[in-house]
């Protein structure tokens, strides 16, 4: 058998073109010639001994040409992006092993408008909504999981080009009198719900995680749901007061919103012996925007790497080393600030810990949340408090 060779632009498609093409032929010859010996025969002719081997050298050029893609969508290269599929057309329908995301909900969250339209004019769908949690391009582009200024051109080009608001990008994007004539035209996206990953909110509880509270006077004025509760079973009002934001809660409340009556039974405890027994470990957590270096550069003093997360990944968003008894993580949520640092403390019953804190906070308020309940990425569940100083405690419970 001869080297393996193939097109530089060779595409499965096409030799599958040309082993139909060859099965034509033989069957001028031997009319019962089945198609896998067309295809046989097109593989070795370029040097490969079976369809299979064939198409495994595809699938392993697909892989590391995807990887080339992203990474360059990632840095906003758009003339690689455009030669990467000029030369490779398939690539414009790469997932990422992170997400499930297509290359244009990379571009998206980059805000790169060129890099953008590349993607769209080699066949990007503007509307693809098939990333795990299912927000779609215009979710990305909104930043649905993050507060910070959205890149409204490259909002704007997916606009243009066919890609539709839901109810939770067209709050993200901001504009009062766009998301009024998105509700006038859908009024049952009111009663729409984020995935599990934030808590399932209802629009009004988003509207209070953007900190917007006009959108949120908004919302009410045109019927939103105000006893709806999230995920965490948390109405509005409750949210607000969960997250320490006072113009919100105040906005709720004088348009009726109450927060439900608890029963005697239900009178804020003290913190039992056994929830705090139920603390395992804590763990500084300092904020980095380059996880990958920092792990490097801490083992390359003498630290081990205990973890990292993704294991397989080029961005890494979070890493665990240890010295001894010294244990330090990173996590880029915590930001690029080096004073960004939190206390991740581990727990087995971290439902407790928040129902306990939860109903201290809506008694007394005097326990700011930064985040509510939530499933994290990798496994768990999570939630985070913040101290009179500003300091944030995470409490977590890893999956089982």
């Amino acid at each position: 058998m001869s080297n393996p060779t193939l097109p530089t632009r060779a595409s499965l498609e096409y030799l599958r073109k040309l082993a139909k093409d060859r099965l034509a032929v033989l069957r001028e010859t031997n009319p019962q010639t089945q198609l896998a010996t067309a295809l046989l025969a097109v593989a070795q002719e370029h040097g490969f001994s079976s369809w299979r081997a064939l198409k495994a050298e595809f699938d392993k050029r697909h892989t590391t040409h995807a990887t080339q893609l992203f990474e360059a969508v990632d840095r906003g290269d758009a003339a690689t992006v455009r030669s990467l599929l000029r030369d490779e057309p398939a690539l414009i329908h790469a997932r990422h092993a992170r997400h499930n995301a297509s290359p244009l909900h990379h571009a998206a969250t980059g805000g790169n408008v060129e890099t953008i339209r590349v993607l769209l004019d080699a066949g990007a769908d503007p509307n693809d909504a098939g990333d795990d949690i299912h927000l779609g391009v215009i979710g990305w582009a909104t930043s649905l999981w993050q507060v910070r200024d959205v890149p409204t051109d490259a909002v704007s080009l997916l606009l243009e080009r066919g890609a539709r608001h839901h109810i939770f990008s067209v709050i993200a994007a901001g504009d009062i009198e766009v998301i009024r004539a998105f509700i006038e035209q859908q009024p049952e996206a009111l009663d729409q719900r984020l995935p599990a990953l934030y808590q399932g909110q209802t629009p009004l509880h988003f509207a209070i995680t953007r900190n917007r509270p006009d959108i949120l006077g908004l919302l009410v004025d045109m019927g939103a749901d105000m006893d709806a509760p999230d995920r965490n079973g948390q109405t509005a009002l409750e949210y607000a007061l969960l997250r320490g934001d006072p113009v919100a809660a105040a906005r709720l409340a004088a348009a009726g919103a109450r927060v439900r009556e608890r029963d005697a039974a239900q009178a804020v405890p003290r913190l039992a012996p056994e929830l705090a027994d139920s603390i395992q470990t804590s763990t500084i957590v300092v904020g980095s925007t380059d996880i990958a270096t920092t792990l490097a550069w801490y083992t390359s003093i003498g630290f081990t790497e205990e973890a990292r997360f993704p294991t397989d990944a080029s961005i890494v968003f979070w890493g665990k080393v240890r010295l001894g008894k010294a244990v330090l993580t990173f996590d880029v949520r915590e930001g690029a600030d080096p004073r960004a640092v939190s206390l991740l403390v581990e727990t087995d019953r971290v439902r407790d810990l928040y129902e306990f804190l939860t109903a201290r906070q809506l008694e007394t308020a005097d326990v700011q949340f930064v985040k509510t309940l939530h499933e994290t990425q990798h496994g768990g569940l999570e939630f985070s408090i913040r101290d009179p100083n500003g300091f944030t405690l995470r409490f977590l419970q890893q999956a089982d």
